[in-house]
């Protein structure tokens, strides 16, 4: 026993010491920093929410070199935001997990001061109503109450592959923004950068107020998998989570009913940031936190991250939007999406399903 614990330990060092170079403190004062990484040479990712707006930020590396950077894109739906570095630096940035599993152990790393290294040891506690989600698209939850995270450090698994990075939930629970959401912010931040290396103009304000959303091609034979009945011991609480995320439970999961419609997404409820209320027209909405392959929200092309603002011009927010509105006899009518993304209003039409089961 006390080998294995032994080779744990080796191994979570190990996986520390080859993470480190890429993680960095963003000083924000006296004494008071945040922590990022290098997401490539010149640029940082770091919390949005922890970030104050500056013209200009101090970086401390993991070598404890100093770099100045310039303030990028900000996308504060999903708490992201980038730092251009003003000379880049030589790192190696984590390989991206592609699975993440219930139960497996995580690494929250985080910087300190100085730039050194910083790590808790976690589990994956779990994925909204999601199963054996991939980790690039899906929220992944922390067995990690919010005042331990680093807010902007890297979260890896047991490989030392990068889940993403950490925030907290707005239950105040560990989060991990994953992978693939960060990749998409990235690649829209270097579409937008200005030329001459000046600094990215924001996101919000660089395109059109309102794009349609392709539609994505997916084979029409594709299965829909149906949920996951919940445990008998936990059906009262499950219920309750599938009316707050959009789902409604299948006939017989209630002693019966007529089938009711289904989007094949799971949502949470978020408050819009102030700085984006005006162009939402609403305070409250619901985010995107996983999708299921081949359903509504799929084909219409909807991803993880997005806010989920009306259909068919009902707002989504209250405890019964949602469940009011997929009545039975919505089933096979198309309606209209009107979502926030990257901080722009979009619009696409979704063809509302019967509940699978």
């Amino acid at each position: 026993m006390t080998q294995l614990l032994s080779q744990v330990s080796e191994a979570m060092t190990m996986l520390v010491a080859a993470a480190a170079p890429a993680l960095t403190a963003i000083r924000i004062g006296q004494n008071r920093h945040v922590t990022g990484f290098l997401w490539r040479n010149d640029l940082v990712v770091t919390s949005d929410q922890a970030l104050p707006a500056a013209s200009g930020y101090t970086i401390v590396l993991s070598s404890g070199a100093l770099i100045s950077a310039r303030p990028g894109p900000r996308d504060p739906i999903n708490n992201l935001a980038a730092l251009w570095l003003d000379s880049p630096v030589s790192a190696a940035v984590p390989e991206p997990a592609l699975t993440a599993t219930i139960g497996a152990f995580a690494l929250a790393l985080g910087a300190d001061f100085d730039g050194s290294p910083t790590v808790r040891l976690t589990t994956i506690h779990g994925f909204p109503r999601t199963h054996g989600a991939g980790a690039g698209g899906a929220a992944i939850t922390l067995d990690l109450a919010g005042n331990r995270v680093s807010h902007g450090g890297m979260v890896l698994d047991a490989d030392g592959h990068l889940l993403g990075m950490a925030s907290v939930s707005p239950g105040d629970d560990g989060l991990v923004v994953p992978h693939g959401i960060i990749a998409r912010f990235v690649e829209a931040a270097t579409a937008t950068a200005r030329p001459g290396g000046s600094a990215a103009a924001p996101l919000t304000t660089t395109l059109p107020t309102v794009q349609p959303i392709p539609q994505i091609a997916t084979p029409v034979d594709m299965p829909v998998p149906a949920p996951l009945p919940p445990a008998p011991a936990a059906a009262r609480t499950e219920a309750r989570i599938e009316a707050r995320n959009g789902h409604t439970p299948h006939p017989g999961a209630n002693g019966g009913g007529a089938q009711r419609g289904w989007l094949g997404v799971s949502l949470q409820p978020i408050t819009v940031p102030d700085n984006l209320a005006h162009r939402a027209g609403q305070r409250t909405a619901r985010q995107v936190v996983s999708i299921t392959r081949g359903g509504p929200a799929d084909l219409a092309g909807l991803r993880s991250g997005d806010v989920l603002l009306a259909l068919d011009g009902s707002s989504t927010s209250g405890n019964h939007a949602l469940r009011a509105f997929l009545a039975p006899e919505r089933i096979g009518n198309k309606v209209e999406v009107r979502l926030m993304r990257d901080g722009l209003i979009h619009t696409t039409m979704l063809t509302v399903a019967s509940q699978p089961g």
